[in-house]
């Protein structure tokens, strides 16, 4: 799990960066979001402890893409 976090985190920052968003912003947002790029890596194999709930991610999901201003 710990590799897919690390992953995740920097996958996430890369994806904010290229939608603009300031850098002082990046550490809270990615820190927030991180678990929806972990579980799209992961696609429903565990590595280790899984921690967050499936609606969870769903609420985390859609509140990414609405930061990506995606839809």
């Amino acid at each position: 799990m710990k590799r897919t976090e690390q992953t995740a985190r920097e996958m996430c920052a890369l994806d904010l960066r290229a939608r603009g968003i300031a850098e002082d912003k990046l550490p809270d947002l990615v820190e927030r979001f991180w678990p929806v790029l972990a579980n799209e890596i992961r696609q429903g194999i565990v590595d280790g402890a899984w921690p967050f709930e499936v609606t969870q991610i769903e609420t985390l999901s859609a509140e990414y893409r609405a930061v990506l201003g995606e839809r």
